[in-house]
């Protein structure tokens, strides 16, 4: 569809789809709102079939600007926009057939008056939307020739960028207080740091020299031991001859055995591989008969689709013999009606002439008429609004006399009523006082009754919080004791499995127990001891313990209580010291039959206030230390810090468990008390609320009547101040009158003569009238008559040309899908040699791979046989090892008796050794270095013992060290040098961003007045000329800025006093919005105006003046307008008619007028 320069009308009957072009315009223009284009959702808009067409899946619309006043922000002088919507809801924009954003085309537009919601579309549903109490629509228009549309938008994504400053800029400084705080913290922390990396140092020189001195001295202890060892040594070879035979046969068996054991172990991973290979094969095989049957499915379709397209080549080579046949016909037809049309075109333009100069004289003649009688109808109406003035003022008069003297007896009685209410209101007032003494002695006891409830209920919620803990907790150790948790996986199964083990009677863990105060000491002095199982006797722990192996329970480790009672260990008696608390075993609680086993294990362990002091007293030298935290010094000077053991701590765990269950019973107690004392305080809150709420309603009820006599005497004053304002408005109004009816009734007397001489000129001019209007009607018969029958000539003409091209059309397009198909059936029968080859290739695969299988399966049972045969050598060897061991356990009993002094002087030497290995680890696990061999120590052990306790206390004292505190500082102190320099830089942008604001309100202001200015003249002088008369304005209410100010229009016809365009007719408030849109097109332009049926309304002597109006703008608008009236037709310089010829189906047919 071509536009011409111009006006451009669009014409059919009803429903046939003239809308749907301005609706097409608005929607490639980036139109959103679907309610505006008259559907439910976007999709609406795609075609949706008909009964002789199918649904489409896309709607496309294109439209061409020509820009070549340079109105469009663009370098091109055609500007292509196009909009494209599928049934998914996907949309597509292309500018200049390029791929953008709506975005984009929205940017395009803004401001040029041509945008989707722009001034350039106006349809009859929006005169009333232009003139309604609503001013946003008005605004918009206003705003869009401002050229302020894109401040607005400049002005809100600044605003938002402001918002988000101040948000980061909250964000900083919370960040910057958290990191300044974190720096006083780490600058503390350095300090310590600094201080224990100085005593930290000195600790270790004065360490290592005490090292030294502990070495050297047990160094020298050990020379005498090892004379002896190497004696004893001489006797053990004699007698160790046989057991070393014995040795190495076992040695030998037991490499064999480990050797066995890794050739069964690659067996079984051989043949996990070729398992592994077979599966892989397997699927192989699967896989290329998937392929094949694929392959045979492809080749059976391609075959198919080969022959559909042999038969619609052959049906495509008979239609575009028929198509050519039909355009051979169509040639000739087309040429006549040519040449008819031309013919009848030349008689049209001589008719039209004088059609236009018929016209031209009527409205000659009507301007004449007009010009009477509307002078005749002022005067006359003058002459009728001063003989009725004169009346009104007579009556008006009277009333006025007789209301000022109602009015001066009404004042009176008005000021005695005022007093009465004022003495009314004081004594309610005394009353208010009252209730409101009484109501805030009710409230302070209602404060802390509720206070009193509060503190109740949240020692409920404290109480509450305590009950649920000790019941995890008692949960916890109930489940800990039941699952024997801690215990070693062996220990675990023993016990867990007691009909099994009938010589068991429990763990150590389970009969040692003691006071809450020396559970540590307990802990530490039992270690891994306390998971040991007791057994009845000997026999029984060794019953347990080949039952345990058997079944491979794990760990675990058994005390025979039988032989541990008959040992009757000597006890030593503590040595009577203020450090000393007591004996490990004196504080043990158990059974009498027990305390043997007590004593055995645990008789030798002190319980001392101060572990570091005591293991200075050379007494103590031969016993384990332990203090009440759990810190352990042994007599082999092994050290220990509360020592836990890997299955965690047993003792105590039922008397924990215990005095849970008591503590949760005393808990549960107390919160029921709690909630006795809560309903009975409940109880009073209720009784007090009752109280307040009555007092209350007291206070509301004096309230209200105070509040009434307030609104009574407010109402009586200014009843009192009304009166007063009345009676002298009316002496004012009395004394104008009587003037304003003198002045009518001189005017009066001289608009008669006048009138009548009007009569009189308009008599004569009706004739001359009605003999031009008769002349009109004849020409414009004779032309409409002539005027059909070219349009019946061009319709049928085009019809023609239309069928003639899409004759050509199908028959291209015929010609191109014969030649695609014979190209794909080219393509099939390649697919189809190549699938061919495929399959046969994937037969002889899987030929190969089954052959390769039956082999893989073959292997797999040779290596299976060859594993049965080792596995059974794997027994022998290990039957072989158990004989040789028995065979060396008897050998050394004999050997017992040497080798126990050789034993006791090795364990001698060893401790030695062991202490002087301890000491070395010591130094190089505390400061990683080693004791020299040569050192010169100016201080005894005694002197550098109590120098280095005095350095680990104060190193204690210090307390944990971060040891990367240093790079944490600096890390820290950079952060915040670059957050200060991000809330310097948000500052400035947050300043930077008011200014832009404030700039960009300045101009948009600016240019917004100076826009309102011009439309608001033109505006007066339009509705004027529509009018021929009446008054019109624009103006700014509300708001005191121009940019949120609310437009408002004033409109009063000629003969009508209201101004209200809710009192217009429908006719009246058409000229009304088009003076508007005029006004604002003689300020900004737009390059085209769509005027949807906004005629309808208007009568014929308005569309006149509507046309004439359209004839001034046409030269810098293009105007296209959908209309229903033939006047409007008239000025068309290109008339475009939409018809539907099959039903839901628009047709377009134009016409240029030259």
């Amino acid at each position: 569809m071509k536009l011409g320069q111009g006006i451009t009308t669009v014409v059919g009957p009803n429903g046939c789809g003239k809308t749907n072009i301005v609706d097409a315009i608005r929607w490639v223009l980036g139109e959103q709102k679907y309610s505006i284009l008259r559907s439910g959702k976007m999709e609406d808009v795609i075609f949706n079939g008909s009964e002789g067409a199918k649904p489409l899946g896309v709607c496309e619309v294109s439209m061409t600007v020509h820009n070549n006043s340079g109105k469009l922000p663009i370098e091109y002088n055609d500007v292509e926009i196009a909009r494209r919507v599928y049934r998914n809801g996907e949309s597509e924009y292309y500018l200049n057939k390029t791929q953008c954003r709506l975005k984009d085309i929205i940017n395009l537009f803004v401001d040029t008056g041509m945008g989707a919601d722009a001034y350039s579309v106006i349809e009859l549903k929006m005169i009333e939307q232009i003139l309604s109490e609503n001013a946003d629509d008005r605004r918009k228009m206003f705003e869009e020739a401002a050229g302020i549309h894109k401040y607005r938008t400049q002005k809100k994504s600044t605003l938002r960028r402001f918002e988000a400053t101040r948000i980061d800029l909250d964000r900083v400084q919370d960040i910057i207080a958290e990191v300044e705080q974190k720096v006083h913290h780490l600058e503390l922390q350095l300090k310590r740091f600094k201080r224990h990396e100085r005593l930290t140092e000195l600790l270790k020189m004065k360490d290592t020299e005490l090292a030294f001195l502990q070495i050297h001295g047990l160094e020298s202890s050990i020379l005498p031991l090892r004379a002896k060892i190497n004696e004893w040594n001489l006797l053990k070879e004699d007698k160790s001859s046989k057991s070393e035979i014995y040795k190495e046969d076992l040695r030998k068996s037991q490499e064999t055995y480990k050797a066995q054991e890794l050739e069964i172990k690659k067996l079984n991973d051989t043949i996990m591989q070729i398992n592994d290979g077979r599966d892989s094969i397997r699927n192989e095989i699967l896989i290329n008969s998937e392929k094949s049957r694929g392959a045979l499915l492809t080749i059976d379709r391609l075959n198919r689709e080969s022959k559909n397209n042999y038969l619609k080549i052959e049906q495509l080579k008979q239609l575009s013999l028929d198509f050519d046949k039909e355009l051979d016909e169509l040639e000739p037809t087309i040429n006549d009606e040519i040449n008819t049309y031309n013919s009848k075109k030349e008689a049209f333009i001589k008719i039209e002439k004088k059609y236009q100069d018929s016209v031209k004289h009527l409205d000659n003649v009507q301007n004449k008429r007009w010009e009477l009688q509307r002078a005749q109808s002022d005067k006359n109406s003058l002459y009728a609004r001063t003989k009725e003035r004169i009346v009104t003022k007579t009556d008006e008069i009277k009333t006025l006399d007789d209301d000022i003297k109602f009015l001066s007896e009404q004042s009176v009685i008005l000021k005695s009523e005022h007093a009465s209410l004022l003495e009314e209101k004081k004594i309610q007032k005394n009353n208010l006082n009252k209730e409101i003494t009484l109501h805030t002695n009710n409230e302070v006891q209602f404060k802390l009754l509720k206070k009193q409830r509060d503190a109740l209920k949240e020692k409920r919620v404290n109480s509450s919080a305590s009950i649920n803990s000790m019941k995890g907790q008692l949960s916890f150790y109930s489940e800990l004791i039941e699952l024997k948790e801690g215990f070693p996986e062996g220990t675990r199964y023993v016990l867990e499995n007691p009909e099994e083990f009938p010589g068991i009677l429990g763990t150590i863990a389970d009969v040692f127990q003691t006071n809450s105060k020396y559970h540590n000491a307990l802990e530490t002095g039992l270690g891994d001891l306390s998971h040991c199982l007791i057994a009845k006797d000997k026999s029984s722990a060794l019953r347990a313990l080949a039952k345990a192996q058997k079944e491979h329970a794990g760990d675990l480790t058994i005390i025979p209580l039988k032989e541990v009672q008959k040992l009757r260990p000597k006890v030593k008696t503590a040595p009577k010291l203020p450090f000393i608390e007591a004996k490990v075993s004196d504080v043990v609680l158990t059974s009498n039959q027990l305390k043997p086993l007590a004593e055995y294990l645990l008789g030798d362990v002190l319980i001392v206030n101060n572990l570091m002091d005591s293991a200075k007293i050379g007494e103590l030298s031969e016993w384990n230390l332990v203090d009440i935290d759990g810190a352990y010094l042994g007599n082999d000077l092994v050290l220990k810090n509360r020592q836990y053991s890997e299955h965690g701590h047993t003792i105590g765990r039922q008397e924990k468990l215990n005095n849970f269950r008591s503590q949760l019973d005393l808990a549960m107690e107390e919160e029921k008390n709690i909630l006795n004392e809560m309903s009975a305080i409940d109880i009073e809150l209720q009784d007090k609320r009752m109280v307040l709420d009555k007092t209350m309603k007291k206070l509301e009820a004096n309230r209200e009547k105070i509040s009434q006599v307030d609104i009574k005497i407010a109402r009586k004053q200014m009843s009192v101040n009304q009166n007063r304002e009345k009676l002298d408005t009316l002496r004012n109004d009395f004394n104008l009158f009587q003037k304003e009816l003198k002045h009518s009734e001189t005017a009066l007397k001289l608009l008669q003569p006048e009138i009548d001489k009007c009569t009189l000129e308009l008599e004569a001019h009706e004739t001359l009238t009605e003999n031009a209007n008769n002349a009109v009607l004849i020409n414009r018969e004779e032309r409409d008559r002539f005027q059909s029958t070219m349009q019946d000539i061009r319709i049928k003409l085009i019809e023609l040309e239309s069928r003639r091209d899409q004759l050509n059309y199908k028959r291209k397009s015929g010609k191109d899908t014969s030649v695609e198909l014979k190209s794909r059936q080219q393509k099939i029968k390649d697919e189809i040699t190549q699938l061919e080859a495929e399959d046969i290739q994937l037969k002889k695969d899987t030929k190969v791979l089954e052959k390769e299988l039956n082999t893989v399966n073959a292997q797999i049972q040779k290596e299976r046989s060859i594993l049965e045969l080792k596995q059974t050598v794997y027994t022998e060897t290990y039957q072989r090892i158990e004989e040789l061991q028995a065979l060396i356990s008897n050998e050394q009993s004999n050997r017992e008796k040497i080798l126990e002094d050789l034993k006791q002087a090795e364990f001698e030497a060893k401790e030695k050794e062991q202490k002087i290995k301890l000491i070395k680890e010591r130094i190089l696990e505390r400061y990683d270095a080693s004791v020299p061999n040569d050192l010169v120590v100016d201080q005894s052990k005694e002197q550098l013992e109590i120098e280095i306790s005095k350095m680990q206390r104060s190193i204690e004292n210090i307390g944990p060290i971060n040891m990367a505190v240093q790079d944490e500082h600096s890390e820290a102190m950079e952060r915040l040098e670059i957050l200060s320099s991000q809330k310097n830089d948000l500052l400035q942008a947050e300043k930077n961003l008011i200014e832009t604001i404030n700039k960009i309100d300045k101009v948009a202001r600016k240019r917004f007045q100076e826009t309102f200015s011009l439309i608001k003249n033109n505006f007066e002088k339009l509705f004027n000329l529509f009018f021929e008369g009446g008054n019109a304005t624009l103006r700014l209410s509300g708001d005191p800025d121009p940019l949120e100010a609310d437009l408002s229009i004033d409109a009063q016809p000629p003969g009508k006093r209201n101004t209200s365009l809710r009192l217009l007719s429908s006719g009246e408030k058409a000229l009304t919005a088009i003076s508007l849109l005029f006004a604002i097109y003689q300020v900004k332009p737009s390059p085209y105006c769509i005027l949807d049926e906004v005629d309808a309304p208007l009568d014929d002597v308005n569309i006149h003046k509507f046309t004439r109006v359209l004839g001034k703008f046409c030269d810098e608008t293009q105007f296209i307008i959908v209309t229903h009236n033939k006047l409007t037709m008239e000025i068309a310089d290109y008339m475009y008619g939409v018809t539907q010829e099959k039903k839901g189906i628009s047709k377009l047919v134009s016409v240029k007028f030259d």
